[in-house]
């Protein structure tokens, strides 16, 4: 088996459904050299976070399952959330881990692309460090309105022109680690969240959304950190907290989404707790990056 490991944290548009939940858990079960390490779901953004690590062969299996599970569990033309989305699967990052080379995800994304397209019979882009259009490149321009009729001007990189029914279409490809966190402010102000996340937008490598959790009847700052190295979890949440409180307004909670490399919470440990001396080593589990037999079941 190739030693080559990789993140791949495929984002489902099912954050409702507990039967669901509980047919991706199996699904994702018995699959040689894949581990499930966290699986997340949110009833108000109505999307699951499948967060799996393992070999090229293996992760390909996974997604395939996934997809087959999403054909019978999700129906894309009867979804309402808060979170924008363009597919039952919405997108599948793939992120080389350790020593793998960024070559090795791309091919493993396009080797996937080209099954799923192929099986489910649905419009597939290749994006980030797999994209092949410039216009496929970055997330949110692919999520804003009009894609079927965007894709009649720049066709999809695998399967059919017309959005599947059920499916929608779906992003897949290579990508950095990604950091996804909310931040959710006792407040009931849209606008407010919203002012915050435009804000933050104008960070380098950050997006954000301000959303209407109805759930816990609060607003939300949702944010992608698509370059950790840049900008980490500690800065951004001071932005929040100090824009918030500008306005009057207190921090309630936040939440990490998947899973964030281990520098992310060695910054913080530095920053908050003066840690200056601490490396990444130091996290029990990141070691496990350095026991592929784990994932050679």
């Amino acid at each position: 088996m190739s030693s080559a490991l990789f993140q791949c944290a495929p984002n489902l548009s099912e954050g409702r459904n507990l039967q669901f939940l509980s047919s991706v858990q199996e699904a994702m079960c018995g699959i040689p050299g894949v581990a499930l390490a966290d699986l997340s779901m949110d009833h108000d953004h109505h999307r699951m976070v499948v967060s799996l690590l393992g070999h090229a062969q293996g992760l390909r299996e996974a997604v395939l399952r996934l997809f087959a599970r999403a054909e019978r569990g999700i129906d894309l033309s009867s979804h309402s959330g808060v979170h924008p989305r363009i597919g039952a699967v919405d997108v599948v990052p793939f992120v080389p881990l350790g020593s793998t080379p960024m070559e090795a995800a791309q091919e493993l994304a396009l080797a996937t692309a080209e099954a799923v397209a192929a099986r489910f019979q649905l419009p597939v882009l290749l994006y980030e460090y797999s994209a092949r259009h410039p216009a496929h490149r970055n997330l949110p321009d692919l999520r804003r309105q009009g894609l079927q009729e965007r894709l009649l001007e720049n066709p999809p990189d695998f399967g059919p022109v017309q959005l599947h029914p059920r499916l929608g279409a779906t992003v897949m490809g290579a990508r950095k680690p990604l950091v996804a966190f909310n931040v959710v402010l006792e407040s009931q102000d849209l606008s407010l969240a919203r002012d915050i996340a435009r804000y933050l937008r104008g960070l380098s490598s950050v997006r954000s959304l301000g959303l209407w959790l109805e759930s816990q009847r609060k607003v939300q700052v949702s944010i992608n950190l698509t370059d950790p190295e840049q900008i980490d979890l500690e800065e951004v949440f001071s932005q929040v907290s100090e824009q918030a409180a500008l306005r009057g307004v207190a921090v309630h909670s936040s939440e990490l989404i998947g899973m964030a490399p281990a520098t992310s919470f060695v910054k913080i440990a530095r920053a908050r707790l003066k840690m200056l001396t601490v490396q990444p080593g130091q996290l029990l589990e990141w070691n496990l990056l350095h026991q592929e037999s784990l994932y050679e079941r």
